[in-house]
């Protein structure tokens, strides 16, 4: 069912949140309707937060003008943007950090070792101002640092950056296992993302969960090795004499550890070198910044890959519209499509064919973006076929209906007009199928308006082996027929929803029909929503006779 988890890494205890792809996507927030709710006392959660969405095989993520923003891998989403996401990807929704995943609830990683409340005794955090300055490291570690920074900052992906953060660590504080650990979940279990030892011992490679804990917070963690201090049994068992754990931050969330210590048969592993702590502070602050371009980086070029992806798909359907104006013998038609984002749902198609006829559609698939411009495509095309083959409305919308219903998802459908124009002894007869569209009407040379809806036809692709049957009317000499889809009429003003554009708003756009009535249309539509950024796709195709 390409489903998908977020897994609670740091925050407040809560479950798992799986996600399960849907029409209109999935919204992640407070209300008692969303569909991954999260705690109505949750701080710093708006109501309705983000919305996940499965479209073309991948899921993305959008933050809903959230007042306290959603982070992707420490980058703050921009506000109705989606992004693509990764396996992996650290999601953070204040006060929460959740890892996407579509693999299933953990089941892989380690598990830190449960060291038991002696251990966490032993702990102390190094903060800044604890740690000893920069000055008295010594020249060797300065040097060492200097040079680990211009490594650091010239790392082009996360695993070379991982190396060398090793390589540096272990060089500047002289003990002997070091790794880099990402969490996995909220329960203990971690994943190591790479390692490398300078020395040797029996016991197994294990972590602290102490140490870990205690560096989740933000700070460097660190066990000292005195003589005189308590150890616990786990401490004995592993061997370790001292240990050391940096939290590798994006923003204020750890996205890994830089997990260091000495460790040797029966404890007699190398002390640590003076500074050990002060160095690592600064080593991963430094590999912090450099995870956090690296991150920056990664989305950048997630969105330009969608961007460039969007924009060869506007292409493409910008090429199989027909010419915006055009005609066959005595009709003429003008039409336009603007898409309400990169790419739209809405189509609409005009075929001279013999007779001097004409015939015309116009589409609207449920839904935006990617999916519903893939079966726009595929209905404009067969459609196109079945129109040119035998130019009959009703059998070629039967035809679409029986090719669409068996390969369109379950949510998915077209609301659809097509009419065929022809000429007859007193003007033109219309035959013409409203397919659930609604959305067409007729001014006619007296300057009166009527509609050309039938109103009872089902959307095509709900309902299999449905017959359409064509509407009959005949158009005087100088008629204005106008079709257009639901972006036009729902346009909404500053004023919010309750003000559409509305039929009225249309009439009075096509009172005027000199000129060019499809451009005055859209520019009354853009007056009406202050933006040419428009909610829906809008399309309007006009055809005089």
């Amino acid at each position: 069912m390409n489903l998908a988890w977020l897994i609670p890494v740091a925050g407040p205890t809560i479950e798992p949140l799986q996600i399960t792809p849907k029409e209109g996507g999935a919204i992640v927030g407070r209300h008692e309707a969303a569909d991954l709710r999260l705690p109505p006392d949750a701080d710093k959660i708006s109501r309705n937060h983000a919305r996940f969405d499965f479209v073309a095989g991948r899921w993305t993520l959008t933050d809903l003008k959230s007042s306290w923003g959603t982070f992707l891998n420490g980058v703050r989403l921009s506000p109705g943007v989606a992004m693509p996401l990764s396996e992996g990807d650290l999601v953070r929704l204040t006060p929460w950090t959740m890892n996407f995943t579509t693999r299933g609830l953990p089941k892989r990683g380690l598990r830190a070792a449960d060291d038991g409340a002696t251990m966490s005794s032993m702990i102390r955090s190094v903060a800044p101002d604890r740690a000893a300055p920069a000055r008295s490291l010594g020249d060797d570690l300065l040097g060492l640092l200097l040079e680990g920074a211009a490594a650091v900052h010239a790392a082009t992906d996360e695993k070379t950056l991982a190396d060398v953060i090793l390589d540096a660590a272990l060089r500047g504080t002289g003990m002997t296992h070091a790794a880099v650990l990402k969490s996995v979940d909220n329960e203990g279990r971690i994943e190591i993302v790479a390692s490398r030892a300078t020395g040797t011992t029996d016991a197994p490679v294990t972590f602290s969960g102490s140490l870990l804990a205690a560096a989740s917070g933000g700070a460097v963690a660190e066990l000292g090795g005195a003589s005189d201090a308590p150890v616990s049994q786990s401490i004995v068992q592993m061997q370790i004499s001292a240990a050391l754990c940096v939290p590798l931050m994006l923003g204020q969330t750890p996205a890994a550890y830089l997990y260091l210590d000495s460790r040797g048969r029966s404890g007699r592993a190398p002390p640590p070198r003076p500074n050990a702590s002060s160095f690592c502070l600064a080593l991963g602050r430094m590999a912090s910044l450099a995870l956090a371009n690296l991150k920056r980086i990664d989305i950048e070029m997630r969105q330009a890959t969608l961007e460039a992806e969007l924009n060869a798909a506007a292409v493409a359907q910008k090429w199989i519209l027909p010419a915006r104006t055009g005609g066959n013998g005595r009709y003429t038609y003008v039409g336009q499509s603007v898409p309400g984002q990169t790419v739209g749902g809405d189509f609409f198609d005009v075929i001279p064919l013999s007779g001097n006829r004409l015939a015309v559609a116009l589409g609207d698939v449920s839904g935006k973006g990617i999916a519903a411009s893939v079966l726009m495509t595929a209905a404009q095309g067969f459609l196109h076929a079945c129109l040119v083959e035998h130019g009959d409305a009703a059998r070629a919308v039967t035809q679409l209906n029986a090719f669409i219903h068996p390969r369109r998802q379950w949510n998915k459908f077209v609301t659809m007009w097509v009419g065929v124009f022809s000429p007859s002894p007193t003007g033109t007869t219309l035959r013409y199928v409203d397919a659930g569209h609604g959305h067409a009407l007729l001014r006619c040379p007296d300057g009166t308006f009527a509609s050309l809806s039938a109103g009872d036809g089902l959307p095509v692709g709900v309902m299999d082996a449905t017959v359409y049957l064509a509407e009959t009317i005949e158009l005087e000499p100088g008629a204005l027929a106008t079709v257009m889809s639901d972006g036009i009429l729902e346009q909404f003003g500053p004023t919010g929803a309750a003000d559409q554009f509305d039929t009225d708003r249309v009439k009075l756009a096509l009172s005027d029909t000199t000129g060019d009535p499809v451009a005055r249309l859209f520019d009354a539509v853009v007056a009406h929503a202050g933006t040419t950024q428009l909610a829906d796709d809008a399309t309007v195709v006009m055809v005089r006779c």
